[in-house]
């Protein structure tokens, strides 16, 4: 599994996929936190907040990365490959998820030192005072982090299941930005059961779901993500 890291990290850190996936997330962030400071009637006291309502985006984001990491492998021929070198399926996917979860721990820690660097920047310009934040920029990352790991769990799940990166960026794009969205305005419930919105009651996106209601469902969802893929893989033959 050792090997099946340090090979996926090794892939991370090309230019084309490190700078776009990084790009977009950082991106994101800022666009957000800038909304969320700039046009607000009354800015928010909390510079992380524009990381906070920036958690969805940075969740699909994160999904995406998680389910190309396995779909591109089915699409340019190379899984056969690495099963020669690493016949261990649940090893070699363990191995892939472990260097996403690093790499995205790592993106959001970028992610957050951006977003609370761009919310003082406008607050200085609005003359807006700010409380305390250290102690909740830390809060906010470890809850960011759980979210991401929920999201990056189903985006592996899609990609085993799928194996194009088309069709199951479609249906993830789709879901969680359509389907959830919808929901979230015309099913009370839905925060209570969907993922998305489940995973942003565990960031602090405000909503009817208490904390440990949203981090008790990100758990399940992470951990029935996980499991489904790792079955799927090990069990479905690599050229069917």
């Amino acid at each position: 599994m050792t090997r099946t890291f340090t090979a996926e990290l090794m892939k991370l850190r090309r230019p084309r996929v490190l700078y776009g996936a990084l790009g977009a997330l950082i991106g994101c962030t800022i666009l957000v936190t800038v909304l969320t400071f700039a046009t607000a009637p009354t800015p928010p006291e909390r510079l992380t907040a524009g990381f906070t309502n920036a958690s969805r985006l940075v969740g699909v984001v994160v999904l995406v990365v998680f389910l190309t990491g396995v779909t591109t492998e089915y699409g340019l021929g190379t899984m056969r490959t690495l099963l020669l070198r690493q016949p261990l399926r649940d090893r070699l996917l363990a191995g892939k998820a472990l260097a996403l979860v690093g790499c995205t721990a790592g993106a959001l820690l970028v992610a957050l030192a951006v977003s609370v660097a761009s919310a003082a920047v406008v607050t200085a310009a609005r003359d807006t005072p700010t409380g305390p934040w250290l102690a909740d920029a830390a809060t906010g990352y470890a809850n960011a982090l759980l979210a991401a790991v929920c999201y990056g769990a189903i985006g592996l799940a899609l990609g085993v299941l799928l194996r194009s990166t088309a069709v199951a960026v479609g249906a993830a794009l789709f879901w969680f930005i359509m389907v959830e969205n919808i929901a979230d305005h015309t099913w009370p419930a839905a925060g209570h059961v969907l993922p998305g919105l489940l995973a942003g009651a565990v960031t602090g996106i405000p909503g009817s779901v208490p904390y440990s209601h949203g981090l008790a469902g990100v758990l399940v969802y992470s951990a029935l993500a996980i499991t489904v893929g790792f079955i799927v893989f090990s069990r479905r033959d690599v050229s069917g």
